[in-house]
């Protein structure tokens, strides 16, 4: 017996392997190794009419994505810079006085809101990225014009809620804990950051989606994940919205939860539902080895986010 994956015959005695192999490399992708130094402070100017854009957060935030070979590192074309790059002319060229805007990012591979809280695997002069975050902050207060932040999506990751099925008690649960974190690190930034300072938070697009091409076994896995991140992206919603900080819905940008058939981008004689067509179009998810399967978005993926971000900025 032979499986169908974007027009290519597969043996079936592989597919649930195949699946459980492609959770490992969402794992592996988003516990990148620790940062040489993610505190870019020491070359940030002094003048009072330099005013900053601070992102925080997961690989997402400092644009990771994987080179030709696999490796995956950070670049400038993440949905931060791509951001800072469509607000930057606006900003500097409505002052009444000249004006400069610069983009901070803290960001760090991997991060965890434990790790965010408590300090993790990359090295700020501060304990944490939370710390460096507040401390800068404080430290140019009212010359933030902006902060952006991802944060969760590690942690549901390490809870290993989905393998080669969903754990939907584990979900819910993690989901919790997320939530409750959250919650505490989103204090502090607005005590820090002050009322006028506008902070914008983001959800979460569904990786796992990249299942479906593996056959019907990955079908079935994709369904499930789609409710999962359902519940998790419901969690951050409310957190966002108590703390009173807009949240950007990344994950309906993506159409995470459209599964009306489209044409597939892998192969124009197949058909895909239009979320997993999403998550093919804007990540690595759906590339062959050595680039993928990779969680983190290409350059359409992190636009798209900059976009959705845009959106809901005060």
């Amino acid at each position: 017996m032979a499986l169908r994956q974007g027009g290519r015959d597969m043996k079936a005695t592989g597919c649930t392997s195949f699946i459980a192999w492609r959770i490992a490399l969402i794992a592996a992708a988003l516990t990148l190794g620790a940062c040489d130094a993610a505190n870019e402070l020491a070359n940030i100017g002094d003048g009072d009419q330099v005013f900053y854009h601070v992102s925080l957060g997961t690989s997402l935030s400092v644009g990771v994505q994987p080179d030709s070979n696999g490796l995956r590192l950070p670049t400038g074309d993440g949905y931060a810079d791509q951001l800072y790059d469509s607000i930057r002319p606006a900003f500097e060229a409505g002052g009444a006085q000249p004006r400069e805007l610069e983009l901070v990012k803290l960001g760090c591979a991997g991060e965890t809101l434990d790790d965010m809280i408590s300090g993790g695997s990359c090295l700020y002069i501060a304990r944490s990225q939370l710390d460096a975050a507040v401390d800068f902050l404080n430290d140019n207060s009212g010359r933030i014009h902006l902060v952006t932040i991802d944060i969760g999506g590690n942690d549901f990751r390490n809870a290993g809620c989905i393998t080669t099925m969903v754990d939907i008690n584990c979900v819910n649960a993690v989901s919790a804990q997320i939530a409750t974190d959250l919650a505490t690190v989103l204090s502090a930034l607005s005590n820090a950051a002050g009322p006028n300072t506008p902070i914008v938070g983001m959800n979460y697009y569904n990786p796992y989606l990249g299942s479906w091409i593996v056959g019907p076994a990955g079908e079935t896995l994709a369904m499930e994940s789609a409710q999962a991140a359902t519940v998790l992206n419901d969690f951050l919603s409310t957190t966002y919205a108590t703390a009173g900080i807009n949240m950007a819905d990344v994950y309906t940008a993506f159409g995470s939860g459209d599964f009306t058939m489209v044409p597939s981008p892998l192969d124009p004689n197949d058909m895909l539902p239009m979320s997993v067509a999403n998550i093919c179009t804007f990540t690595y998810m759906c590339d062959p080895p050595p680039v993928g399967p990779d969680i983190h978005a290409n350059v359409a993926g992190y636009s798209l986010i900059a976009d959705t971000l845009a959106a809901v900025m005060p």
